[in-house]
């Protein structure tokens, strides 16, 4: 008996001080059950995992408090996973496999009479997994034979739980850049292939004219593309900024069905929309709203096969709107549902069979309709059949409204308007001279900063776009020259690849009235001489 707690007080002396077990010679029976007890429970109290085998076979394990609540069982519980009776309260495991008897690491320990550490995966009662660092000691007696082992555990589920994370994210991450790279060069292809149809054609009005259109829908591609890029950036800094209006959602819904309707007539599919005669009020931002209904019709007709059935449904309680889109499409996988909001997250499965996509237009939606104090769910019974996602937006009760948004003409006369073009690339600076020249303003071109300064001072422009990343002389420190030189005449805009929030704020300190991202569409650059004129006039 005294042999025996000697050498239970020896190894148990050791895991906190070595030093000491050389005392343990000195002390009497009743001072060893003493510092026993004492050790006994400290190793019980600690809040380290901790568990003991009490045999070679490791039939008979204690655990402590601290091990009892990782793996959920009872403290007297016998946790070995080789118990003489009874089956094992939990399961060890490694990649989800169970690891066979002579593997676990207590067993094995003991039967090489050698160390191990490793991480393994416990399966607890309740199916839930805690992932540990486990460390095992086997224990000597006085003869060298072993009597049992020790195992230190040490739960590291959340960093496991974040590499997993990290690794997804990742893996997405690359998924996304090689699939924006191919989003990319799908517009690109025909592109080229109708600048060189357009420069074979010589006098082929009609090729050419064939030509223009598709340049035209491809270039929108692309900027479809871009924008929602520049919207993610946006979202995920928390800096998107609507412009709030009191609209009716049946004037939203419209746009985005005229918005889509190419790509749904094209699939061959058929929409039918179900909404109340009277108009549903809400106070929104419009172009928003389009954007998150435009994305949720896309969806549908891309994942869904040819000649399928698109329903959008809008019902109102007096309080909230709810707009579903249903389809008769590939459906989503159960586990995928709760994901299917997050960033990058695409059908993988069906990509090859649709029209692709970045995976970013869901995670747009849902925090746009999350700005406007509203919901947004999925639903699916499963692959193939079909999917629902319901948008919930709180409406206003008024007796009167107008959604109509004023339209300007933008025809408005702005003949002989004096426009100046700063811009470093050649082939940008000529087409934008070309495409203001015929609707018959004066524009003179600048290559650089400095040159428009230059040509500023004697051509007095009324507006001036201005490149921002121009050689010699920037756009920020030409727009203040021409500003000193030429005062509140001209009207300055800022032309740019970059359209960030602070991008714009430094825009407006060097003096810009407005800020564009390129490529400029002609509506707007038109819009924008037709207000400078008209403002100039007035």
């Amino acid at each position: 008996m005294i042999f025996g707690l000697r050498g239970k007080l020896r190894w148990a002396v050791s895991m906190v001080d070595p030093a000491l077990s050389d005392t343990l010679e000195q002390l009497s029976p009743e001072e060893l059950r003493q510092r026993l007890r004492a050790l006994q429970t400290i190793i019980a109290r600690v809040p380290v995992p901790i568990a003991i085998a009490h045999d070679p076979e490791c039939r008979s394990i204690s655990a402590n408090r601290a091990l009892a609540a990782l793996l959920q069982v009872p403290e007297t519980a016998n946790v070995s996973m080789t118990p003489l009776t009874g089956r094992p309260l939990y399961r060890i495991q490694r990649d989800g496999q169970d690891i066979p008897a002579a593997e676990l690491p207590m067993q094995y320990a003991v039967a090489h009479r050698t160390a191990v550490s490793n991480e393994i995966e416990i399966l607890r009662a309740d199916g839930s997994v805690v992932y540990v660092q486990n460390d095992v000691e086997p224990l000597y007696d006085t003869h060298g034979q072993i009597y049992g082992c020790v195992s230190v555990a040490v739960d590291v589920s959340e960093r496991k739980r974040a590499e997993v994370a990290f690794r997804d994210a990742d893996r997405r991450k690359d998924e996304f850049l090689a699939t924006l790279s191919h989003e990319l060069r799908n517009p690109l292809a025909p592109i080229r292939s109708a600048v060189e149809v357009m420069r074979l054609a010589h006098e082929d009005a009609k090729l050419i004219e064939k030509a223009r259109a598709t340049i035209e829908r491809q270039l929108l591609q692309l900027v479809r593309i871009t924008d929602d890029l520049l919207d993610v950036s946006r979202i995920t800094q928390d800096k998107v900024q609507l412009k709030v209006e009191r609209v009716d959602l049946l004037a939203i819904l419209h746009s985005a069905v005229e918005a889509t309707r190419p790509l749904i007539d094209a699939q061959g599919h058929v929409l039918i929309v179900d909404s109340p005669q009277e108009p549903v009020w809400a106070d929104a931002d419009f172009t928003r709203l389009a954007q998150v209904f435009s994305n949720l019709l896309n969806n549908a007709a891309k994942y869904t096969e040819r000649g399928g059935r698109i329903h959008l449904t809008v019902t109102t309680d007096g309080q909230t709107a709810t707009i579903t889109v249903t389809d008769s499409g590939v459906g989503i996988p159960s586990a995928m549902l709760p994901r299917v909001f997050d960033m990058f997250r695409q059908l993988q499965e069906f990509r090859d069979r649709t029209h692709g996509g970045l995976g970013i237009g869901l995670t747009l939606a849902r925090r746009l309709v999350e700005l406007h104090g509203g919901t947004i769910d999925a639903h699916s019974d499963g692959p193939g059949r079909g999917s629902s996602f319901v948008v919930r937006i709180p409406v206003v009760k008024i007796a009167a409204a107008s959604a109509s948004r004023p339209e300007r003409d933008l025809a408005a006369g702005h003949s002989g308007c004096r426009v100046l073009v700063a811009e470093d690339n050649p082939d940008a600076a000529e087409m934008m001279r070309i495409v203001l020249q015929m609707n018959g303003s004066d524009v003179r071109v600048a290559m650089d900063g400095e040159e428009a300064i230059t040509i500023a001072e004697t051509f007095d422009p009324q507006i001036a776009f201005l490149d921002i990343g121009m050689p010699r002389v920037d756009g920020y420190e030409a727009a203040r020259r021409i500003r000193h030189a030429l005062g509140e005449r001209v009207v300055l805009v800022a032309l740019t690849g970059w359209g960030q929030d602070e991008d714009k704020r430094r825009s407006h300190e060097a003096g810009f009235d407005h800020h564009l991202t390129k490529p400029p569409e002609p509506e707007i650059l038109e819009r924008m001489i037709a207000e400078c004129v008209e403002r100039r006039a007035g």
